[in-house]
């Protein structure tokens, strides 16, 4: 490649890093779209010059490709396809272009770095506002409430979620002993931030990340799983102990989770409604588009009649009313493959390639398949976690340019 597509190449890098530091921010939603889609249109412009495109017709990328023709399926046979169609424009299209350009961009070691370290500093920055806002607003719960960050704690414990088990990675690219003993107290803090925010999906995928980290750790030789997870687990839950002693908040949260527990905090009787909508068209769904779910006709034939105030908070659910079993499949398999396949190269390999995709797995398994079980996930998110395993997964060891 000559030195003007290098320079382009060095454009769509930094402009992905500036996207996911950004994806995270309740502003700057133009600007997102402007690096989405400006650095798609760049990657096209540099695509004959790409040896690595054949990470596009792999198993993941396949049903990646598959999931979205669903979608358009979807939108086709939707009860109001004018909206539906409006609504790829939205997260469909902004997958399909993040997905090719992380897979094959972000794609040696030197950027897998740089990708964690910006995973690092959105996660402190998210923390960070977090803190903030419960010390400021006095929050029944800690969250980020400012301009720049605001999500709910459900959508918090998610982001946390997602960007610690990147940050992990810092223990094993840093040298300096000083830093990590920084590196632990962020992400102490962090870890602290998540049991203040009494997300209980979060507590639930942070477990899973834990337990799929110490697994790969053991099978490395480079600890004791036993010993990792009995420490590690330990500490979680003697702080969640001090949390709940120590902020009111906390403890009325939690102890009203045995309450919560019968009825999955009222999501239950949604997904009962959903339940027997979704038999009235089982193949196709009713439409791609949050609004349909609320809308009246996808519960005429049903007991319920009236559609839910709330969203279904459970994404398989969802795929089901909106895309049909012609969705759910792919998407389901999509994550599967995901896993088995970054698993498999993850155990394969060694240094930063194995630990990309120890998080990845640790995500899509914690973050898009035990959370979206009770909660919902941003599609884009997605599309960058399924990209760097992707990238990861494809990257020579021997390289390091």
């Amino acid at each position: 490649m000559n030195k003007r597509y290098e320079a382009i190449d060095k454009t769509i890098e930094y402009g992905m890093y500036a996207y996911i530091f950004l994806m995270f921010l309740s502003k700057g939603e133009g600007i997102r779209n402007i690096l989405i889609f400006g650095c798609f249109v760049l990657w096209l412009m540099t695509l004959k010059h790409r040896k690595n495109l054949s990470l596009l017709k792999e198993p993941v990328s396949k049903w990646c490709w598959v999931y979205l023709g669903t979608v358009i399926i979807s939108a086709l046979f939707s009860i109001d396809p004018l909206y539906s169609l409006k609504e790829l424009r939205d997260d469909p299209l902004k997958f399909a272009f993040l997905f090719p350009v992380i897979t094959t961009v972000i794609s040696d070691e030197k950027k897998f770095k740089k990708t964690v370290s910006v995973c690092f500093f959105a996660l402190i920055f998210i923390v960070t506002a977090a803190y903030y806002s419960y010390m400021v607003y006095d929050l029944e719960m800690l969250k980020p409430n400012t301009a720049l960050v605001h999500a709910w704690h459900g959508r918090f414990g998610r982001y946390l979620c997602l960007l610690m088990p990147f940050s992990f990675i810092l223990y094993f690219i840093l040298k300096r002993r000083d830093l990590k003993i920084i590196l632990t107290f962020l992400l102490g803090a962090s870890v602290f931030a998540l049991l203040l925010s009494t997300s209980r999906t979060g507590y639930a995928a942070f477990i899973i990340i834990v337990l799929v980290w110490s697994y790969h750790l053991s099978k490395k030789t480079v600890i004791n799983v036993k010993n990792a997870v009995v420490l590690i687990l330990t500490v979680f839950i003697l702080s969640g102990v001090s949390a709940y002693f120590i902020f009111p908040d906390v403890s009325a949260r939690i102890d009203t989770s045995g309450t919560h527990i019968y009825d999955l905090n009222e999501r239950t009787q949604i997904w009962r409604s959903a339940g027997h909508a979704i038999k009235q068209r089982p193949l196709t769904g009713w439409g791609y588009g949050d609004r349909i779910f609320h809308q009246e006709e996808p519960y005429t034939e049903t007991p319920y009649i009236e559609p839910p105030v709330k969203g279904p908070h459970n994404v398989f659910i969802q795929i089901a009313f909106h895309q049909g079993i012609l969705g759910l499949i792919p998407y389901v398999l999509l994550l599967s493959i995901a896993v088995a396949t970054f698993w498999k190269a993850a155990r394969d390999s060694t240094g930063i390639k194995s630990y990309m995709l120890v998080a990845c797995v640790s995500i899509v398994i914690g973050n898009f398949i035990v959370q979206n079980m009770l909660s919902f996930s941003e599609f884009n998110h997605l599309a960058v976690v399924l990209g760097l395993g992707m990238a990861a997964k494809g990257t020579d060891e021997n390289s390091h340019s």
